[in-house]
């Protein structure tokens, strides 16, 4: 894969510049039922998007997980427990080491087989341009899987090691302390670094950003996968 240099960055603005809302537009309800969020590690989903998640499954819709990799027996029963706190329904792991995913064809072909199996109707991925190759991987397979199968998805973007632009954004202020939870089953994790606080600060911040008194926001870039991958294109052309 190309690696990121400055030009990919200006054609990144270029296009996603009509798509943004200087003020975000706050949305309530994830406007689809059956919901796959792919973690490219055991701790993303809770991280990047879980009180989103479990927002969607309180309101009764459907959770899938994807965990595209896999560090040790202790870490995939953590994240066990975080996907039943965030309410996962089923959960699909793949295995493959760390670092990697970067144009791996078996990892393509293996998030082909859940997309169709799942048939999602709105699927959470890492931005391209989170700083992690495993993040990116994963929009190198969607981008590379659109030559092989239908993909007809709406597509919420989130970020764990970059900052993003967002347009739209969930109040998650009553959702926090359930994520919090989520976050916390990552012992493994948060013993390094401090995840709790990275997302709560994150999260902190939009909420304020939006608007006074709401406590928690979760953000993401919102395009359907038609755009997501024409965006793609457009800056890794």
């Amino acid at each position: 894969m190309k690696r990121l240099k400055n030009i990919h960055l200006f054609r990144l603005y270029e296009y996603i510049q009509p798509l943004i809302n200087y003020s975000i537009p706050k949305e309530d309800n994830i406007y689809a039922n059956k919901v796959l969020a792919i973690a490219p590690h055991q701790d993303d989903e809770a991280v990047g998007c879980a009180g989103t998640l479990i927002k969607h499954v309180k309101s009764g819709g459907h959770l899938e997980i994807v965990f595209c990799t896999n560090d040790s027996q202790e870490r995939m029963e953590e994240s066990k427990r975080a996907a039943e706190i965030i309410g996962s329904k089923k959960n699909h792991y793949m295995h493959f080491s760390s670092r990697n995913l970067n144009c791996n064809k078996n990892f393509k072909e293996n998030l082909g087989f859940v997309l169709n199996s799942v048939k999602p109707e709105a699927v959470f991925i890492p931005f391209f341009f989170d700083k992690h190759n495993d993040h990116i991987a994963v929009s190198w397979a969607i981008n590379e899987l659109r030559k092989k199968i239908k993909l007809n998805f709406m597509i919420y973007a989130y970020s764990v090691w970059s900052p993003l632009n967002p347009n739209c954004l969930f109040d998650i202020s009553k959702e926090w302390d359930v994520k919090r939870q989520a976050i916390e089953c990552y012992k493994t994790q948060i013993i390094t670094r401090d995840y709790i606080k990275i997302a709560q600060g994150l999260n902190r911040y939009w909420g304020e950003i939006k608007e006074q008194g709401m406590m928690y926001a979760e953000a993401f870039l919102k395009m359907t996968v038609k755009e997501y991958i024409s965006l793609w294109g457009k800056v890794f052309r």
